[in-house]
Parts: structure tokens; sequence; C-alpha cells
């Protein structure tokens, strides 16, 4: 079911989204911050992220993070966070008859976080980034390394757990500097949802009505597309390569969004699509492989990945090229058009059934654009796009050059080849290493 939203701009600019529903054993109430790894400059590489952490860390009513965890399991899950290069968001998942006091302690938390045990969440986070960093401090995760060349110079392409000396160096002044810039009803969407009356829901949000208001700061457009290919080949001691292709991509409020969504579902949405056909069961390159169009709201990346050892590299590259040129030169038509349009539209009304994702469907489309396409509109315009628009979509994509990842064992010879069969693609000539 594809419910309407109640939506409101309560008086201190917080967007407010009401979903009642007509079944169910569990509420929730979710808050999207428009604060991510975009907004940091250098300095702060990394602040929104540890951030995030630390909220859930004591507030006046329940001073210590083990008084807040006892809290929040006391009344269903524990309290979660997520931060991503856009948009950071806390929420909570209850019984709900707990909705009321869920919401207090949540406006509670966010309002007015104490920050407690920063040196032993900083030595957490830490942890957490050695899955980004080897043991020479190295960044090798291949998907940050991408978009650090598909996005130089700008938050979009740093990794959003920072970089390791500021983890190290930030302090609570840091934290609370960057709170009171970003942490305002006005960058914020507040998405309540259960099986409760409406009047139950909006009163959950009344006491986020307490959250200051104010200016948040501008953000700085994305950058342009590259204008040359570019090569990350990091030799690392692993028995796979992570291999990815990563090219511009338009945003999600692009007028073209809808056919790009088509793109994607033919290239990677089951087994039956055209990356897991030809990487898979053409030509046994990978067993994991996957295509994604990560999009924010003014610029998107549209990546090809796999793990293949490393004599199979050369010809992931050669067989994303065909995957995509194949778009162009023999788009989705008939049955293979009608399956993407279905599997566009059912996700859509999955996602609607379940609890846990109705703040991406309803919420945080809303994060800095007040009146965003309904979901049943989205899937009304998916389903009017034709093959030659899908053929747009990918010449638009290969009108710019990639970024070549490649992370794992690999020789000079191998490196290359790669930037041999790149530079034929786009008729040139590679450089030399």
């Amino acid at each position: 079911m594809l419910e309407t939203p109640h939506v409101q701009t309560a008086p201190n600019g917080l967007t407010v989204v009401l979903l009642p529903r007509d079944s169910g054993q569990t509420a929730l109430i979710a808050l999207d911050v428009g604060v991510g790894s975009r907004h940091e400059s250098v300095q702060d590489s990394g602040l929104s992220h540890v951030l995030e952490h630390l909220v859930f860390h004591g507030s006046p009513s329940h001073p210590t993070v083990a008084e807040v965890d006892a809290a929040a399991e006391a009344m269903g899950a524990a309290f979660d966070a997520s931060t991503g290069r856009a948009s950071t968001r806390l929420e909570h998942w209850m019984d709900p008859r707990h909705l009321q006091t869920s919401a207090e302690l949540l406006a509670e938390l966010v309002r007015a976080p104490r920050f407690t045990g920063l040196d032993t969440e900083r030595a957490v986070i830490l942890e957490e980034a050695l899955d980004e960093y080897d043991e020479k401090g190295r960044l090798v995760d291949c998907e940050a390394l991408a978009r650090r060349a598909l996005w130089p110079d700008h938050g979009l392409g740093r990794s959003i757990i920072g970089f390791l000396p500021n983890i190290e160096r930030f302090t609570l002044e840091d934290l609370r500097r960057h709170h009171e810039t970003y942490y305002r009803a006005g960058n914020m969407v507040l998405t309540v949802a259960g099986p409760l009356p409406l009047e139950t829901l909006a009163k959950a949000a009344e006491p986020f009505m307490a959250l200051p208001a104010g200016e948040v700061p501008a953000t700085a457009p994305a950058p342009p597309p590259p204008d040359r290919p570019q090569f990350i080949l990091v030799d690392d001691g692993r028995s796979q390569c992570d291999c990815r292709m990563a090219w511009w991509a338009p945003g999600g409020h692009d007028p073209d969004a809808p056919a790009f969504e088509l793109l994607m579902r033919a290239l990677d949405d089951g087994l039956a699509s055209r990356l897991h056909r030809k990487l898979g069961s053409d030509l046994g390159l990978a067993y994991e492989q996957w295509g994604v169009w990560e999009k924010y709201d003014d610029v998107g990346a549209l990546e090809i990945g796999a793990h293949v050892s490393p004599g199979k590299v050369l010809r992931f590259v050669e067989a994303a090229f065909d995957i995509l040129q194949g778009m162009v030169d023999e788009p989705p038509q008939g049955a293979e058009l009608e399956r993407a349009r279905f599997r566009a539209a059912w996700a859509v009304r999955t996602q609607a059934e379940n609890l846990l994702q109705l703040p991406d469907l309803h919420g945080l489309p809303r994060l800095g654009r007040p009146n965003p396409p309904s979901p049943k509109a989205w899937i009304e315009a998916v389903q009017a796009v034709t093959s030659e628009q899908i053929a747009a979509a990918g010449r638009r994509i290969l009108a710019h050059p990639p970024v070549v990842g490649v992370v794992g064992p690999s020789d000079k010879a191998m490196r290359r080849a790669v930037r041999h069969a790149v530079a034929r693609r786009l008729g040139g000539r590679a450089d030399d290493e």
C-alpha cells in the first residue's frame, strides 16, 4: 500500500512526515539531518560521522550512554544512526506503546547531547576505519578511492569516516560547533510511522518543536565531470581484486532520472539482469558483482563493480564498457523493458510495506526539497520511459571518461594493460605510468 503521508512544516522549520498504518506491531521515528561528508572541509573531514556516534552518549535526563541504551532497549530496539555523504539519520524502532517516550528522549538527545566518552568512541571509530585503511594508514577502500577521483577536492569525494589524523584530534568544541551549525530544525525531516492514530503520531512530533531554527550554510555545488580517465591502481595483498568502473551521472532531481532508474534496473536488478548474465553466466568472471546509481540532488555516480582474480581484471574492464555500450546500441525492449518497469514499480511497493524503509520513501526525499514527486508519480514516470530514453541515458554516461579503480594483487604489466584498454575505448592513447 502506498500511503499518502501527512506532511507539515513546523514553526521552527522542521518538516514532519506522519504515516499512520492500518496494522503492525511496531512504530518508528526517524530524523534525517542534512549533514554528511559533502558539507565538511578538509579540516573537518569525518566530523559528521564522529558527531553521529556521540549524539546518543547522554542527555540531561539520561546522563550516560549506558542509561540511554537501557532506556531505548526497554522500549524496543537500540537507537540506531548512520552517516552518508549528504545526510545523517538517527532513528528508533519500538513498541507503539512507547512512541511518545521514545520521541521525547530522541528529541532531547538531538537538542542537548552531552557528548560523553569521546575518547572511548574515538577508539571505536579508529577500529572501524581499519576497514578502509591499511596498517600504514594508506586508504585502500576502492569505493572511497573511486569517489575521491570522481569528485576531487570536494566533500562528496572524501571518505565518510574521515581522515585518521582528524579523528585523532577532534575535540568536544569541534563537535559542539558542528552540532550547532547543522542540527537545526530547518535542516531536518522527521518521519513518524506506526499502527497508531494520526493525532498520536502528531503528538510524538511535539518534542522536536524545541529544536533550534536558524540558517544552515549553503552547500558547495558538485564538481564537473572529469575531462580524462582517472586510474586508481593499488597493489594490495589480498586474494582478489576489488574492481570498480565509475562514471559521472546525473542526480536524483535530473529530468532524466526515471530513464536512469530503468537503465539501472536492466543493468543490475536480479539474476536475469544484464550485468549478472554477462559477468556471471556468460563469462564466469565473478561470483560477486554489482551495479549502482549513487545519486544525490545535483549529481550522481554510476558504478559497475566486481571482485575478480588478478588475471580477470582486464576482462572485467572490457566487459563493463561492453555492458554500458549495449544499453546504447541495444536498449531494453519488449519483455526486458517490461521486466525493468515492473521491477522498478515493485521495488517502491515493497519499500512501502517495510516500516524501516518508510523514511527513505517519504522522509529523506523532502530534505531540502519541499515537494518531491510522490511514490505513485515516480512509478508513473518510470512506466512511461521508452527504449530510446534508456539509450539516451546510456549515451550521457559514456560521454564522460570513467574512473577505473583496482585494489588488489597487481603488477606493472596488468596496470599498463588496463590503461591501454581504457584508452582504446575512448579513442585515445594511454599515458605511461
